[in-house]
């Protein structure tokens, strides 16, 4: 038997589907055979909806289901998404989605829209990340829509200098993170980071950057934005070289002892390709990854769902989405695109214990309630209880 496996378009008959449904049974949140009878639903799927599959041998492992064959609808609607147990973690339900996605704009479809329990992170995570939002809650469950009409197509190009603008009502950053959450970011670095190179993916406008300087001579930095890059040059000078691309389509000149991302990993459209790229093209051999991402689980955030802010921890609200977030990930989400990269997860621990917003906390700093040995607490009660910090951090290495 292979480990290969192979595309193909509505090939699955109803006995392969139901098949595979059951297989998957448990997985669904809540399970498939608690809100339906399988072989009658596989029989649906079979006669209605177009099917995107992935195979093994003989057996269908992967499967999204969409009802988009209807010329009357403006609408695509995925009716399901699984993949077994043994195949998850390999992108195949990331690449299911996108050859959906790319059927449904080819048919000239207006949006796509499916609907996911609130409580199924993981797939909430997969929707996002392939561009869904949430449109409309409904109980439990969120009704997600992705645009994909051509008007939309063009107005969904990004535009990386407008995501890092300020708006009405919410900053790209505030004076939280650029005086309490970068020195403690140094300070969780510095027993990790080795003699060398270091490269630095979106420095934004060089205020990190600074704070890396003291410890390497050598500092490359990325960035996709210009407006940002021009910003850093300003600061930094020729200290740093900089490199004004996508990480997707960045060409680097050599691999690195030392690579950060720094909220950043959030704001891609397809995280683990990335990441795999720093496995593969840009770490060096024994070099470390320090790979920091905002955490789902912050107190702040848990405290904004029970307020009725936000839907759920890992919900991206409106004001990260207009700033570019594209998820919000928590320690096991965050490792398992790092695993699922091919990257060593060496170290997991977290940034500071944060109970209260940003715009709360740049209040509070401006008087002097809070001291720096209280800083220094919620610094180290982090380490205790990295769930409960403001963001989270993995050290990897090559895998």
């Amino acid at each position: 038997m292979s480990d290969a496996i192979t595309f193909a378009l509505n090939r699955a008959s109803d006995t392969d589907i139901a098949s595979h449904l059951s297989r998957c049974d448990s997985d669904f949140i809540p399970p498939l055979s608690v809100r339906v009878e399988i072989c009658a639903y596989a029989r649906k799927i079979a006669a209605r909806a177009v099917r995107f599959e992935m195979w093994h041998d003989e057996a269908l492992v992967g499967l999204v289901a969409a009802y988009c064959n209807d010329g009357k609808r403006l609408d695509a609607y995925i009716t399901s998404v699984s993949v077994e147990r043994e195949w998850q973690h390999k992108g195949i339900a990331a690449l299911l989605m996108k050859r959906c996605i790319a059927y449904a704009i080819d048919l000239g479809f207006k949006n796509i829209e499916l609907e996911v329990d609130i409580k199924n992170v993981g797939a909430v995570g997969l929707y996002q990340r392939s561009g869904f939002v949430v449109d409309r809650m409904k109980s439990e469950t969120a009704i997600m829509r992705l645009p994909i009409g051509k008007d939309t197509q063009m107005a969904n190009q990004r535009d990386y200098n407008t995501e890092i603008k300020d708006a009405k009502g919410h900053q790209y950053a505030y004076d939280f993170d650029f005086g309490v959450m970068h020195p403690y970011m140094i300070r969780s670095f510095e027993p990790f980071f080795k003699k060398g190179s270091l490269l630095e993916m979106g420095c934004f406008k060089g205020d990190f950057t600074k704070r890396l300087l003291p410890y390497f001579d050598d500092l490359t930095c990325i960035e996709a934005s210009d407006v940002a890059v021009e910003e850093a040059k300003k600061k930094l000078g020729n200290k740093v070289k900089f490199v004004n691309a996508l990480f997707e389509t960045a060409t680097l000149p050599k691999r690195y002892d030392n690579v950060v991302l720094t909220h950043v990993l959030e704001h891609l459209d397809d995280p683990v390709r990335v990441l795999k790229r720093v496995n593969d093209e840009w770490l060096a051999e024994g070099g470390r990854f320090f790979l920091v991402c905002p955490n789902a689980n912050a107190p702040s955030r848990q405290i904004a769902v029970k307020m009725g802010l936000i839907t759920h921890n890992a919900a991206v609200t409106p004001a990260e989405a207009e700033h570019g977030h594209r998820c919000t990930y928590s320690l096991d989400t965050l490792e398992r695109d790092a695993v699922a990269a091919g990257l060593k997860v060496v170290h997991r621990s977290g940034v500071f214990f944060k109970a209260l917003a940003n715009f709360q906390w740049d209040r509070l700093l401006k008087t002097d309630i809070i001291s720096q040995g209280y800083l220094d607490g919620c610094y180290k009660l982090g380490q205790l209880y990295p769930d409960l910090c403001a963001s989270i951090f993995l050290l990897c290495e090559r895998g």
